[in-house]
């Protein structure tokens, strides 16, 4: 739990609407999702606002703590996708990212109130532990998103709105 003016929150029980800052930048959340990942595990996933882009922060609790990525979407061609699973590497802005986790499971916008939708998740990591994951939908389409791991005690300053 973390604590923000006196108040207490769990991170993976925030709401639309909370604030909080991350990267000297203030956020805040939009929309909230839940990966279910089967055995596996869930993990929340935050749509995340700030004055100048949309991000999303995935927050999963597991073997009592609190495991946080942050990632903004970006573009890579639908081939090179397929062939970066394929393969299990891919090539991007001159950083080769080798596959790391494959899960699968699905997912709902808890927000919207959208029907569950069945997913693969690859990570893949560069030396730098910069992650870049690929979301293969099951009706074929990919989605991508480039991101890092972030301790907990970087969001700070969470604030119900």
């Amino acid at each position: 739990m973390f604590w923000s003016d006196t108040k207490k929150y769990d991170l993976d029980k925030l709401k639309v609407g909370f604030t909080f800052d991350l990267f000297k930048t203030q956020w805040k959340i939009k929309e909230v999702s839940q990966y279910d990942w089967r055995m596996d595990n869930s993990s929340i996933e935050y749509t995340i606002q700030s004055s100048s882009k949309t991000a999303f922060l995935e927050v999963e609790f597991h073997k009592g703590e609190f495991e946080i990525s942050y990632s903004e979407a970006i573009f890579i061609e639908e081939a090179f996708l397929i062939d970066a699973i394929k393969t299990k590497q891919i090539l991007f802005d001159n950083k080769l990212y080798e596959l790391d986790e494959v899960y699968t499971g699905d997912y709902k916008n808890l927000t919207t109130f959208s029907s569950r939708e069945n997913l693969e998740c690859f990570l893949f990591y560069a030396e730098d532990e910069e992650e870049l994951t690929i979301e293969k939908w099951a009706d074929g389409t990919h989605e991508v998103f480039l991101g890092e791991s972030v301790k907990a005690k970087k969001i700070k300053n969470i604030k119900e709105n």
